[in-house]
């Protein structure tokens, strides 16, 4: 049987980036949390994290970005959901038996003014449907 890691979170450059650019450090303290050697685990999706999973047992991992995630930064977020989406990709298809990927989008919610891809994303997975920005 294989020990399967439901939401491993991982995290990029540019969304590092972004969170800073708009100060969302001081507002949200979960940003507090992406530094140092944890920053260095989230940023890594190739050997050092597979060692990490070797050294656990762990035989596979549906990969997740790290929360505050995408849903504070607006409409540009939607190209940058593309380029995460692509990143994770290219990340899975270097070694596809290890790694699965949670999709990573924004959606303009009819029902809400804001960003919101909690409430889409739960609707088209709660029907069997990946969510993908586009």
């Amino acid at each position: 049987m294989k020990l399967i890691g439901i939401e491993e979170h991982f995290l990029t450059a540019e969304v590092r980036h972004a969170w800073e650019s708009i100060g969302l450090d001081a507002v949200d303290p979960s940003v507090a949390f992406h530094s140092g050697v944890i920053e260095r685990r989230l940023l890594d999706l190739a050997e050092d994290r597979r060692a990490l999973m070797d050294e656990t047992g762990l035989d596979v991992q549906v990969l997740s970005l790290s929360t505050p995630m995408l849903h504070d930064l607006g409409p540009e977020s939607i190209d940058m959901a593309r380029r995460v989406n692509d990143a994770l990709a290219a990340a899975i298809a270097r070694n596809p038996t290890r790694s699965r990927r949670s999709p990573h989008c924004q959606w303009r919610c009819r029902r809400t003014p804001r960003w919101n891809s909690n409430a889409v994303y739960g609707r088209l997975a709660s029907r069997g449907r990946c969510c993908a920005a586009g």
